[in-house]
């Protein structure tokens, strides 16, 4: 099968370090997730066109393509600003992205992909659809409830944008029930759900050890929906019960010198190492030397650091009403009400304190994880679905 996957496409994340040359194109970083799918595909003997946009290539440059065997691995250049001019060209959102969809389809056009695969409901989406109706689409988010959390310009263009996909749109997964739910009243067809995949590693966590704890965090975006005020809250209330703990922060929530960082000095939380964004494989590794994770979202459409902890044996602290998040964790860690800081707080100190529930929570999550979140498990209930609803009709596009 020759299928297409239009996405967020790191060029490290997916082609091995000695074959990247300093003259390509970086691609777009924050969902691994993806290219480990697309290397399932490529191992599984399919043909595999890689899609995504870079805004470091300059608009008046050709798209970068690398073809290496079974894959083909394209990179369009995209607008820098969202809203301000770019140059002769206007911001990316106000024209919803026409440039870079254009260039998509121009790709997908000269290469003929039996089947297309966009990831978020947006601008990939969009250029998707433009090719062939029968585009599958993954939803990994509700803009709806996003803009709820997030009141910009920029996230009410892209729910106008996500309102259209699933105006045009036939075939939807979502990586949750939850999140299935929540967009099914838009979707005119069955929203099927397919969880996000896991690469099981290698061997289990050397967690750090709960005479010295190690809690870490990985958070994306400093907001509401986050709750990262009440998770520094509850590890300030945790250092009054275990003083040698230590929080490891990663992600754009906690970039040294920002908002987080002030909150801790204002508030007089300590023992909390900003770490900011960070290298996929350190997340990983520094996750399976923690103690414990704690994820105080108060909503999400998967979280895929809970699955991540979990494969490695370590238990999570996360918030019992947060869309997605018991569905995934189950009995892989505790969930409690994280709009409560005491909650969270308890919670990581029973991980702390009592040894028995913590093996057990280490042991239920290893098993869930491996029975339900693998990714050549989750690479084949893709496959499925391409054979059943997303093969093209024709060699030819649909206008």
């Amino acid at each position: 099968m020759h299928i297409a996957i239009l996405g967020f496409i790191a060029t490290r994340d997916l082609l091995p370090a000695s074959a990247i040359q300093p003259s390509y194109p970086k691609g777009r970083e924050g969902a691994p997730l993806i290219t480990n799918l697309i290397k399932a595909y490529l191992n599984m003997g399919h043909r595999v066109l890689a899609i995504t946009h870079d805004d470091t290539l300059s608009a008046d440059e050709p798209s970068f393509i690398l073809e290496d065997g079974l894959l083909t691995y394209v990179v369009v250049p995209c607008r820098q600003r969202i809203f301000r001019p770019n140059g002769k060209r206007i911001g990316r959102n106000l024209d919803f992205y026409r440039f870079e969809r254009r260039r998509m389809r121009e790709i997908l056009d000269r290469f003929q992909p039996e089947v297309v695969h966009a990831h978020w409901t947006y601008e990939f989406a969009m250029a998707a659809l433009s090719y062939t109706s029968n585009a599958i689409i993954t939803i990994h988010d509700n803009a709806q409830v996003i803009f709820n959390y997030v009141r910009t310009l920029n996230r009410f263009f892209l729910l106008l944008m996500a309102r259209q996909v699933f105006r045009k749109g036939l075939w939807f997964t979502a990586v949750s029930p939850y999140m299935a739910d929540s967009v099914s009243h838009w979707a005119s067809q069955k929203v099927l759900v397919v969880p996000n995949p896991v690469t099981l590693p290698d061997q289990l966590g050397e967690p750090a050890p709960v005479t010295k704890p190690i809690i870490s965090v990985v958070v994306n975006g400093w907001d509401d929906r986050k709750n990262n005020i009440n998770a520094l809250l509850s590890f300030k209330a945790l250092l009054q019960r275990h003083p040698n703990a230590e929080l490891w922060a990663m992600g754009t929530a906690f970039e040294p010198g920002k908002e987080a960082e002030v909150f801790c000095r204002e508030q007089g939380i300590s023992n909390v190492v900003f770490m900011g964004t960070t290298k996929y494989s350190t997340v990983l590794e520094n996750i399976s030397r923690s103690t414990f994770v704690l994820h105080s979202s108060l909503e999400e459409s998967f979280g895929m650091v809970l699955v991540e902890a979990m494969s490695y044996g370590i238990p999570v602290v996360a918030g019992k009403d947060s869309g997605a998040v018991p569905w995934v964790v189950q009995d892989g860690g505790l969930l409690v009400d994280v709009t409560k800081v005491e909650a969270m707080t308890e919670a990581m100190h029973q991980l702390l304190t009592d040894a028995a529930l913590y093996r057990r929570l280490s042991q239920q999550g290893l098993e869930m994880v491996r029975a339900r979140f693998p990714l050549e498990t989750v690479a084949r209930q893709y496959l499925e679905i391409y054979q059943t609803y997303g093969v093209t009709e024709s060699a030819a596009v649909l206008a």
